[in-house]
């Protein structure tokens, strides 16, 4: 269900981004085209103008210009509409008479052929006569910065054909001209069509829309990246938590069949022992006490291994260190493990090559130690076992090299079989006896004693485990 939460985010942040890519698109069009707009007006007003002066004298052109002005509608500077009024220099009178003459030129105008079709064909005077390159980027850059445009742009004009421009910017690719959708038809009242079009391309557009909502890009993509981490971080707990409560659910049951073993046969012979028939005679005694002493002990073991690995835990377990032969210890502990390896046809080699083999050590825990990395070497062994333990000093200190012939290790079992309560399995659950401790607790020696443990293992080629511990050793 997370899962497809995730991907279900991921869609609707998806298209959210597209919609608001594509509505900051369509403000750029609108904005665009009502810009060409003006500037086509502005065209029209400057090509118009020799005209107006031929209908009317300088002087009251200039005043009907003024007129127009404090006539039309403006905009503030946050875009509401205002209407200018007449200004002291500029009575109501005058304007009246101006507005008096220009209805008196009507009749004029309209009796005049000649002038009607004057105001008809002004389109066909040549537009380069009255703009150059110069000008008509300055009227563009203007409408586009009124318009709240601020990118980089290029222009072309076309006059008699549609492919002839007349006036048009630098480095300006034609092919981007002709394919442009901002394009506009001047002087759309005339009666000749004289294919005069204004074009427009963006050569940054892309950048441009993008710079304009890149914050609410970057914080969207920021904030999904912190819900995909989250979401991993959860997975990642639950599934941790799974495998603890799997590896304590298995450590449980091993616990269990461990401590029933010792007390079923404790058991069986206090019942010998109860029984007078058997009990009379002393050699029947002894050979069930000894049982019940070495079952007993047996306990006692199991239980002190479950508190070493708390007490380690909690930081409780105090060391009793002194200066030891580690190359003894090493000795005693194969020792105890010949007849059981005798069984199994199988050996230990001794190569104990360090030349200082002192060390201040806790004897017991260090014995421990070697004897957790002997016994494992043993139960995970599949053929006869063959064990080598090699001693040598490094520039600080002894390294102890514990090699066996065992299943070996895959690199995912490496990385875990120093957890607490973690199993390698050779089959069925209780197939190894064992809590899972044993190398937790080789872990936490070593690094009682400041040292450091590696592994290398290969499946079905057997696994060394290579301790370092340094000769001074600072708490």
């Amino acid at each position: 269900m997370l899962f497809i939460g995730m991907i279900g985010i991921a869609v609707v942040q998806f298209i959210w981004l597209q919609k608001a890519i594509k509505s900051k698109e369509q403000d750029f069009d609108k904005n665009v085209y009502q810009t060409m707009f003006d500037v086509s007006k502005h065209i029209e007003d400057i090509h118009i103008e020799p005209f107006m002066h031929s209908m009317f004298g300088d002087e009251d052109l200039d005043r009907l210009s003024v007129s127009k002005e404090l006539m039309v509608k403006n905009y503030d500077e946050e875009g509401n509409p205002i209407q200018l009024a007449l200004s002291d220099s500029f009575s109501a009178e005058k304007f009246a008479a101006i507005k008096e003459k220009i209805k008196e030129a009507m009749p004029l105008q309209i009796d005049n052929i000649q002038q009607i079709m004057a105001s008809q064909f002004i389109s066909i005077v040549p537009i380069q006569n009255y703009l150059d390159t110069q000008k008509l980027r300055e009227i563009i850059q203007l409408a586009l910065l009124h318009h709240g445009i601020k990118t980089d742009f290029r222009f072309g004009l076309t006059d008699i054909a549609p492919n002839n421009f007349v006036l048009i910017s630098k480095n300006t690719p034609f092919v981007e001209l002709y394919k442009t959708k901002y394009s506009i038809d001047l002087f759309p009242q005339s009666i000749v069509k004289q294919n005069k079009t204004l074009r427009l391309y963006f050569p940054d557009k892309d950048k441009y829309i993008f710079k304009s909502i890149w914050v609410v890009i970057a914080s969207s993509i920021f904030f999904f990246f912190i819900t995909i981490i989250a979401f991993m971080l959860a997975f990642k707990i639950i599934f941790n938590q799974k495998r603890l409560s799997d590896m304590k659910n298995d450590f449980i049951n091993n616990m269990t069949h461990e401590l029933k073993t010792p007390i079923a046969t404790i058991s069986i012979a206090s019942e010998m022992l109860r029984d007078n028939s058997i009990s009379s005679l002393s050699e029947n005694r002894n050979k069930y006490a000894n049982i019940i002493f070495d079952e007993n002990k047996r306990l006692a073991n199991h239980v002190e291994k479950v508190l070493q690995i708390a007490r380690l835990e909690k930081g409780e377990l105090e060391l009793n260190k002194d200066y030891r032969s580690v190359h003894e210890i090493i000795d005693a502990a194969s020792k105890r493990f010949q007849l059981q390896l005798n069984e199994l046809e199988g050996e230990i080699e001794l190569s104990l090559n360090a030349k200082n083999d002192i060390l201040e050590v806790d004897e017991l825990h260090f014995s421990n130690m070697i004897n957790n990395l002997i016994d494992n070497a043993i139960k995970y062994n599949d053929k006869k076992p063959l064990i080598k333990i090699n001693t040598s000093n490094y520039n600080s200190g002894i390294q102890i090299e514990v090699t066996d012939n065992g299943i070996g290790l895959s690199k995912e079992n490496q990385n875990k079989i120093f957890d607490k309560f973690y199993r390698v399995a050779k089959g069925n659950v209780h197939d190894v006896k064992g809590f899972g401790l044993g190398l937790s607790y080789v872990l936490s020696i070593v690094k009682a004693h400041h040292g450091k443990i590696s592994v290398e293992s290969k499946l079905k080629e057997g696994t060394k485990f290579i301790i370092q511990i340094p000769t001074n050793q600072t708490e």
